[in-house]
């Protein structure tokens, strides 16, 4: 019994798969490591062939939660998506602010309960 393709060898075969994912839905270079089950670092050097023989291209860009642009990649020869404009200074500032001083609710002191404190909330 033999495996379908004895004459490629690992890394045509993730990439087969690879693009047979992208042609289906756009990824993250996160996304691709974790569906192929290798580190981020070969991912990004895999990207860099892959775009440098025109099989993927760069399909959009998405903000993270803190602001920070998130590429996706899908198969194909179309030109790479326009990069995000980046966020005002007045704006990160207005989010930093919030973030310090606007959301932050009083924390409630809860004594920790140790051997060597344990005798100050329970006098024998």
């Amino acid at each position: 019994m033999s495996t379908p393709s004895l004459n490629m060898n690992r890394k045509e075969l993730l990439q087969k798969k690879l693009l047979e994912q992208l042609s289906h839905t756009p990824m993250t270079r996160t996304e691709m490591a974790d569906f192929l089950g290798v580190s981020v670092v070969f991912i990004a050097r895999y990207i860099t062939q892959l775009k440098t023989s025109k099989q993927i291209y760069l399909h959009h860009y998405e903000r993270t939660p803190r602001g920070k642009p998130r590429s996706f990649y899908a198969t194909g020869d179309l030109p790479d998506a326009p990069e995000l404009a980046p966020i005002p200074q007045h704006e990160l500032q207005k989010r930093y602010r919030e973030a310090a001083h606007g959301n932050a609710k009083p924390k409630k002191f809860v004594p920790r309960m140790d051997e060597a404190a344990s005798w100050m909330f329970n006098p024998c």
